[in-house]
């Protein structure tokens, strides 16, 4: 009879994939479990080993689909051979350094200003001496205190992210409610995550104005809305269209379950037609021609509401158009007054022409050509004519020709007179 021996580390805090290498390497994780050391004297092995858990926690928190966790949680998630890691302390306090976590309860806490600003101030101005003060509010008597609650902003913006998504597919609705959108996010993301960590996700992305938030008065339900701008908000106007479309959804889901229980009691009246029980089919056929009478009163009212469903978005469009109609009409009568009227138009449009009629003429006079009256040439027309000259056609002159009408220049030359004397040249 051969015995099992149980693992002492079945229950592994991750996939056997996507646990780190080492985890199984006895020597390396003693190392990596025992307390921090010094961090001047191995400054490469602290930051090691603080990436280790850093990395770790973060993919334990993505894979388990949560956004929170504490000291004491981490420790009993992270056993290993029956040994509890003793370095976390130090690994929540530089996370809490580095403002990749913050305490729920100040996370919860509702700011003065707008989330923005709350993430610009944490992630940005506060310089790390508020950090280190604010590691030791969660201090008690020197030790921190290991039941204290923290959300890791990353993992939690990545859930915000991915919940703000799926209210995109679904903003033909308008408004979402909080027990819809949980029943989606199990379905689409995991059936293990939790109403926490949605809850958590949605308060992240209402601070991030991405969504607002109205509880329903009468219903007491919570109802979601994608922020089309940072000063939206859920309208009564929009609470009421909501509430009717759900009695909407109602009255069809009640129709198709009495159009059913009519099909069964045809069904029913024909079986005991072939039995020959005339009486007791009557009495089935009267149940139907009550039910039809009771499905027709609902469709009557279905019609109804949706007839003022339409309605109500037609006059909320209609006010939404006279709202931009008074806007436009506004800012017209806001023009009018400083000036732009048809009198101070038509003066300006007047002097404005007789300006451009004035460049007009300033601008033929300068693009006229001067003319010179002892030199009455058309250049253009010589030009044409020089351009149609072949050079085949100009005469060859023949070199004795040449040669003797030069002699004739010379002999003219020196015989050259002006006014009746003669000057010879010599």
């Amino acid at each position: 009879m051969s015995i099992k021996i149980k693992d002492v580390d079945n229950n592994l805090p991750l996939p056997v994939e996507k646990l780190p290498k080492c985890w199984n390497e006895e020597e390396r994780m003693n190392a990596l479990f025992s307390p921090f050391r010094s961090k001047a004297a191995n400054p490469q092995d602290w930051v090691s080993k603080y990436k280790f858990w850093q990395n770790l926690i973060y993919e334990w928190l993505k894979y388990t689909k949560k956004s929170s966790f504490s000291i004491i949680d981490l420790s009993d998630t992270f056993k290993r051979n029956g040994c509890t890691p003793l370095c976390l302390v130090t690994v929540v306090e530089e996370l809490l350094r580095n403002n990749e976590i913050i305490s729920e309860a100040e996370f919860l806490k509702e700011p003065y200003e707008s989330w923005t600003a709350w993430s610009i101030d944490i992630f940005v101005k506060r310089p790390l001496t508020w950090s280190y003060s604010k590691v030791k509010s969660y201090v008690i008597n020197n030790e921190i205190n290991k039941n204290t609650r923290y959300i890791h902003l990353q993992v939690l913006r990545e859930f915000g992210n991915t919940i703000f998504s799926i209210l995109e597919e679904k903003k033909e609705n308008i408004l979402m409610p909080y027990c819809e959108l949980l029943k989606t996010c199990k379905s689409q993301i995991d059936t293990n995550m939790s109403d926490k960590t949605i809850m958590l996700a949605l308060i992240w992305l209402k601070r991030e104005k991405k969504v607002v938030f109205r509880k329903s008065e009468n219903e007491n339900e919570l109802l979601i809305k994608i922020a089309l701008h940072l000063s939206d908000s859920v309208t009564d106007i929009e609470e009421g269209i909501y509430k009717l479309m759900k009695q909407e959804n109602e009255l069809i889901k009640e129709i198709e379950l009495m159009e059913e229980e009519k099909i069964n009691i045809i069904n029913e009246t024909k079986l005991y037609l072939t039995k020959g029980l005339r009486q007791v089919a009557k009495t089935h056929l009267r149940k139907k021609i009550q039910l039809e009478n009771t499905i027709a009163k609902r469709a009557h009212t279905l019609e109804n509401i949706q007839s003022l469903i339409s309605s109500i978005q037609n006059t909320h469009m209609n006010t939404t158009v006279l709202s931009a109609y008074k806007t436009g009409s506004d800012v017209l009568k806001k023009l009018n007054e400083s000036g732009l009227s048809e009198s101070n138009v038509r003066d300006i449009v007047d002097e404005l022409s007789e300006a451009l009629e004035e460049q007009k003429e300033v601008q033929s006079l300068l693009s006229e050509s001067f003319k010179s009256d002892d030199l009455n040439i058309d250049l253009e027309q010589e030009l044409e004519e020089l351009v149609k000259l072949d050079d085949n056609v100009l005469p060859s002159v023949p070199n004795t020709k040449l040669s003797s009408n030069i002699d004739e220049l010379h002999k003219n030359f020196k015989n050259l007179h002006i006014g009746g004397k003669i000057f010879v040249m010599l």
